[in-house]
């Protein structure tokens, strides 16, 4: 029983561990559960902006979100990859509740606040080179605007709180 125990406890520390690049491709079906039983994280890429509005909608009928959905389950974190154009597509919603992390090419990541005023600790607790999305009603501090330029986080600014198919 102790053998069974220490491989149940080495085949998850070997998960938390392992990452796999998953292409997506709206033709074919996604991958298997397996590949959640053996990577805690998933980079998914390729992906499409009405892949990303099925993904908000949770449109179960489409086989590529119910996997990722069902990834979720797994506890498996999620980081998709989008180009920089898609940033306006992706709802502010999702970068701020969601379990997942969009990326902009390889060390990108979106971010958000809640905060109608966003300070210098708050974007200090940001990774560098991160895009912070933000709508016009929200304001950056002199300070954080300072720390912006010193970890190199790009500010977008959305007329509205909601990407812009969400209108």
């Amino acid at each position: 029983m102790d053998d069974l125990i220490e491989e149940v406890i080495q085949r998850l520390k070997e998960r938390q561990n392992s990452e796999t690049t998953v292409t997506f491709d709206q033709q074919i079906n996604p991958p298997d559960e397996q590949t959640f039983i053996n990577h805690e994280k998933v980079i998914l890429e390729d992906t499409s902006i009405s892949f990303i509005a099925d993904l908000y909608s949770m449109k179960n009928d489409n086989p590529w979100v119910a996997w990722i959905l069902q990834g979720i389950k797994y506890g498996v974190r999620f980081f998709i990859k989008i180009d920089k154009q898609m940033v306006s597509f992706i709802p502010r919603m999702m970068v701020l509740d969601w379990p997942i992390i969009f990326v902009v090419g390889d060390k990108s990541p979106l971010i958000a606040s809640r905060g109608r005023i966003i300070s210098r600790g708050e974007i200090a607790a940001f990774p560098d080179n991160s895009i912070l999305v933000k709508y016009y009603k929200q304001f950056l501090t002199d300070e954080a605007k300072n720390i912006c330029r010193y970890k190199n986080i790009t500010v977008k600014v959305r007329t509205e709180e909601d990407c812009i198919w969400l209108k």
